[in-house]
């Protein structure tokens, strides 16, 4: 799940074009702020994070952060109820807000309990062979954020200090359908890992991306050749379309458990 899941909730919250632009106008030298804006136009946005790193403390960031993306409580939003029914064991974010977690606990009454975990989590496998249903962070959460995960930097410290964790988002993406919502695949670990995927396990039964519509239909057909993702898309930036096309695939999946006899 990725910012279009948020921002459907809270269109304010920024995504990760806007969180760069508002980080870059906390840089003191004006030239360090025209290069950083000038790379998120070129749409070369971890060479923007990695700039803003170097140039703002971790203090600064911290503070930018939690203004952001700590909020007490998170909005409740009816997209949440409808991704809530849809019952997934895992569920896979790169963002750093509380907002499903809490509305997850909020709309289940408090009686359907997921397990909050990050990518610095070391036994991941066991939450997989138990009962309990498990929210993946894989960028970090803003109650941790240290564990924040913005440039190539982390990204690797992140993959080299836990493989077992991306081995595992791995083997969950081969041997399942991966549901993304309001993701664009431009993470470049999943990127790495779909591709890697799709080369070494062809399959004619893609995954599948409800997404922002793409600038041009060349764009939708390179990433489905690379990684075998089958897009629904809807307009772009109109996030408020976003919550009834997922009510309409848990209504569906509701009608198919029904007609097998599934609860």
């Amino acid at each position: 799940m990725g910012s279009g899941v948020t921002k459907s909730a809270l269109p304010t919250l920024p995504n990760w074009p806007d969180l760069l632009s508002e980080l870059a106008e906390r840089v003191d030298k004006k030239k360090d702020v025209a290069l950083v804006k000038s790379l998120i136009r070129r749409d070369r946005l971890l060479d923007a994070a990695e700039l803003i790193n170097s140039l703002l403390s971790p203090v600064e960031r911290r503070a930018i952060f939690e203004n952001k993306f700590l909020f007490t409580p998170p909005p409740q939003a009816e997209i949440y109820r409808y991704l809530l029914d849809l019952d997934f064991k895992v569920c896979i974010t790169t963002n750093y807000d509380q907002f499903l977690e809490k509305n997850f606990e909020y709309h289940s009454g408090g009686a359907i309990a997921y397990q909050v975990r990050t990518y610095k989590y070391d036994n991941f496998l066991a939450d997989l062979r138990s009962p309990s249903r498990t929210i993946l962070k894989l960028h970090g959460c803003i109650t941790d954020p240290s564990s924040i995960i913005l440039d190539r930097q982390p990204y690797f410290k992140a993959k080299a200090n836990n493989p077992g964790i991306y081995d595992i988002v791995e083997a969950l993406s081969t041997v399942n359908t991966v549901l993304f919502f309001g993701y664009s695949i431009n993470d470049p670990d999943i990127q790495l890992i779909l591709e890697r995927i799709h080369a070494r396990s062809r399959t004619d039964h893609p995954h599948y991306a409800l997404v922002s519509k793409f600038e041009h239909p060349s764009l939708r057909k390179a990433l489905n050749e690379t990684f075998n993702v089958s897009f629904v898309e809807y307009p772009k930036g109109i996030h408020q379309e976003f919550p009834e096309a997922v009510k309409e695939l848990r209504d569906a999946v509701k009608a198919e458990r029904a007609r097998f006899g599934i609860p």
